[in-house]
């Protein structure tokens, strides 16, 4: 099948471009526009891979691990992190999020992804094949690397200076880079290569949650954003006061209801779960619901007894205040108790030591 290079372009794009949209889909407060990204992954792309191409009439890399490592990696991870510097005034008004630097150093690495895409489906027997599987491992592998830049970047620019923190980034994203390379070239090593794929997923992944934990633009836990869907509910008991008079309301997809007398909230586990979701994002659940459910009478969840789970029920009653500050406090203990482990004193040392 004979396809031209605006094809291959369009598609090796399109493909790419889907894996972005997930990035993006953890900028929950303000998205960056569909158009925008797309434009600043295409002068991206071009400016780092252009910076690539003059490094490597100097630099000629050997296929080895070594090489993978010292020349490939440092090569094409400093043509990123270059390229988010040259063309950070294109995007500083709208850079306010943490996690805007992840999205942007993804936009980077994709635009530099489908360009080295093109080049190779050019010279296959079957682009489109080839597309697919650069899409499924280089290109979602690109943007793996780099995350770690995106991180330190934003801290560098938005809250001081982080040299060391990117320093360390930069480092990191070039050994992810340069292993995931010299494992192809070592046909010994091959066997390694899907692991250290997956690992190089789920530590995005990971990073993507711990910047959305620190996130200032999550707000605190409010009723001013949920709407009232019914007035008068009464088939459940409020647990503090036992009265059945309450209020529903909702934000998209979490409903509660509001003891008219008393004014406790009454929380679904289901709904009580999608607010751990967004307000302690690095909680591990399941481990907080067992604890929960060792008993089958009422557990007090936070200090001051305001906040009960019925196991029997399986929901919550809680003072809105308290839930709001258990929130805060606790996503705060569970950033510091994940700082103890070794991938999030690495973490740390990106930038996050400097966000409170």
């Amino acid at each position: 099948m004979n396809l031209s290079v605006l094809q291959l372009a369009a598609i090796s794009y399109f493909i790419g471009f889907l894996f972005l949209l997930i990035i993006r889909s953890y900028d929950k407060y303000d998205k960056e526009p569909l158009w925008r990204m797309a434009v600043f992954s295409f002068l991206g792309g071009v400016v780092a891979v252009g910076v690539s191409s003059v490094l490597y009439s100097f630099i000629h890399p050997k296929l080895n691990l070594t090489d993978a490592v010292l020349k490939v990696g440092t090569v094409e991870e400093f043509s990123k992190l270059l390229t988010l510097f040259l063309l950070y005034k294109i995007i500083k008004k709208e850079f306010d999020e943490i996690v805007d630097g992840i999205v942007y150093v993804a936009a980077v690495s994709l635009g530099f992804s489908v360009i080295e895409n093109i080049f190779y489906a050019q010279h296959a027997s079957f682009p489109l094949l080839l597309l697919f599987k650069r899409f499924m491992f280089a290109t979602v592998g690109h943007i793996s690397f780099s995350v770690y830049m995106g991180i330190a970047f934003y801290v560098h620019k938005k809250i001081r200076k982080n040299y060391t923190g990117l320093f360390l980034a930069f480092l990191l994203s070039t050994l992810a880079h340069g292993l995931y390379d010299g494992l192809l070239f070592n046909k010994n090593l091959t066997f390694l290569f899907l692991p250290l794929y997956i690992l190089l997923i789920i530590f995005q992944f990971r990073l993507l949650k711990v910047a959305y934990a620190y996130s200032k633009m999550k707000g605190q836990f409010d009723l001013s954003n949920f709407k009232t869907l019914k007035n008068n509910v009464n088939d459940w008991h409020c647990c503090n006061c036992n009265q059945k008079d309450a209020k529903l309301v909702g934000n998209k997809n979490v409903d509660l209801l509001i003891c008219h007398t008393c004014e406790h909230l009454m929380i679904s586990k289901p709904a009580f779960d999608r607010l751990l979701k967004f307000y302690r994002p690095k909680l591990n659940r399941k481990l907080f619901y067992q604890s929960l459910e060792a008993s089958n009478e009422k557990v007090i969840v936070n200090q001051h007894e305001t906040i009960v789970y019925h196991p029997a029920q399986k929901r919550f009653n809680a003072n809105l205040i308290d839930l709001k500050n258990w929130f805060i406090d606790e996503n705060k203990r569970d950033l510091a108790l994940y700082h103890t482990t070794l991938e999030g004193r690495i973490f740390y040392y990106l930038g996050f030591k400097y966000l409170s």
